[in-house]
């Protein structure tokens, strides 16, 4: 489903689940192929926040949000959602990223941006929008909640597609950082944290669940400069 034909969640009380998934289909059908911008148009400011947000696409809130943008439970949906475009397994982790840039600062990178996966999505939209900073695990480099992180290919996360995340803390002093995703763990919303290592001995590279895995961010918060 594409942004120019998004279900306010607002619309869907009442309707049964059959009915919700085959205006979910139809919309995506009709208009998958519009271009990036005239998707992005179509969605006003802010959507993708609240509880309610997963359960018009056929999901359930899990317990990790952040500016109230939350990650849905598992990765199953009725079809495409606005934000992503994988069937009726459309609760990907590229979704929620792409939900929360574009609710939070109306920063387009759903489906028409040439993201692929979680590993790409960082580049891919710095390559969009060249006055984001590009950031990198290093000594000092840190990212601050509110960033979105793409993790890999490899290491700790999938080898061909990598992973994105939302971060929702971050510890300066001590080089670690928190983030919520989607299917991490597979299936289903999960929270982690990583570290870097300020030692400057795997740079462009976070220690997650044990594994040194490469990982860029957009930095998309204010910091202190040192």
């Amino acid at each position: 489903m594409t942004a120019s034909n998004a279900i306010d969640p607002t619309t869907v009380t009442g309707m049964s689940r059959g009915s919700v998934a085959r205006l979910v289909a139809a919309a995506a059908v009709a208009a998958l192929a519009a271009p990036a911008p005239e998707r992005a148009l179509a969605l006003s400011p802010g959507y993708g926040k609240g509880p309610g947000y997963c359960g018009a696409y056929g999901n359930s809130a899990s317990r990790y949000s952040f500016d109230d943008v939350y990650a849905c439970a598992t990765v199953a949906s009725f079809g495409p959602t606005p934000f992503d475009a994988n069937g009726r397994r459309s609760f990907q982790c590229v979704e929620l990223s792409a939900r929360f840039l574009w609710a939070i600062y109306g920063i387009w990178a759903g489906p028409g941006t040439g993201v692929n996966d979680g590993a790409d999505l960082v580049d891919v939209i710095r390559h969009r929008y060249p006055s984001i900073r590009r950031g990198f695990p290093a000594p000092g480099s840190v990212p601050v909640a509110g960033d979105v992180v793409s993790l890999g290919p490899g290491g700790a996360v999938d080898a061909r597609f990598g992973h994105t995340a939302i971060v929702v803390s971050d510890d300066q002093r001590h080089g670690r950082f928190r983030i919520i995703s989607q299917n991490f763990p597979v299936g289903r919303a999960g929270e982690q944290t990583l570290a870097v290592d300020f030692r400057g001995r795997h740079n462009g590279r976070a220690l997650l669940n044990g594994v040194w895995t490469n990982a860029a961010w957009l930095e998309l918060r204010h910091r202190r400069r040192h």
